[in-house]
């Protein structure tokens, strides 16, 4: 009977801090917004395409375009999301991995460092299309 208490005793305590420790972890995270969209160029969806939402202060956040030109964002690994604010998006999209051009971008400068798009992320869900245009 003392093993049983014991065992059972020994299931709750893990049980707590395993809530307490998810808890903790979730208030650790700053408010954020759910963030998705399109992007496309010159009507076309860019496929392959890095999106990166970075907030005035604070950890940016980043996705990959799938074959639509549609990205989520994630703020970390396994939390999707961005920073609640205004946003500097920086969009870029290099060559395969050990192919002549994986280190160029493939898109103009305009849309990656010193980009002058922006987004605004609110509470809630949030859908940004960007069309971007081919030249400099």
């Amino acid at each position: 009977m003392l093993a049983v208490s014991r065992s059972f005793a020994l299931t709750v305590v893990i049980g707590v801090c395993v809530i307490v420790g998810c808890s903790s972890r979730s208030s650790d995270l700053p408010p954020l917004g759910k963030v998705s969209g399109t992007i496309t160029m010159d009507g076309t969806p860019v496929a392959g395409a890095e999106v990166t939402f970075v907030p005035g202060t604070g950890s940016p956040s980043v996705g990959m375009t799938d074959d639509e030109g549609q990205y989520t964002l994630a703020y970390l690994q396994d939390v999707l999301g961005a920073e609640i604010g205004k946003h500097t998006v920086q969009i870029s999209k290099y060559g395969e991995p050990g192919s002549l051009n994986d280190t160029e971008n493939q898109l103009p400068a305009k849309y990656s460092q010193g980009s002058t798009l922006r987004a605004d992320v609110k509470e809630g869900r949030n859908s940004f299309d960007f069309e971007l245009k081919s030249g400099s």
